[in-house]
């Protein structure tokens, strides 16, 4: 085993005797451990969650107001008027 794949960190978790059962019976069924088995279903929910919190929601307003922005002419102001300005001077058109 490489020294990156040592197991040193540890969860303890209290439950009932039942969710305890259930686990057992799956883990079995599955022909694997108890641990093994709540380990990888603790990481599969983990990386959902994760996943979930990246999705940025929009309601339809939203959306559409989102989609006009995206489409829309940009107003220029001082501050872009003046970079145009500089570039055209550096680049000389």
């Amino acid at each position: 085993m490489a020294l990156k794949d040592k197991k040193e960190e540890r969860i303890d978790a209290r439950l009932t005797a039942e969710a305890k059962q259930q686990i057992d019976h799956a883990a079995a069924l599955q022909g694997r451990s108890t641990s093994d088995f709540m380990v990888q279903a603790a990481l599969k929910e983990a990386s959902q969650v994760i996943e979930q919190q990246r999705i940025i929601r929009l309601t339809v307003e939203e959306s559409v107001a989102l989609a006009e922005l995206m489409i829309s002419e940009p107003n220029a102001n001082e501050a872009s008027v003046a970079a145009m300005r500089r570039h055209k001077e550096i680049m000389g058109s």
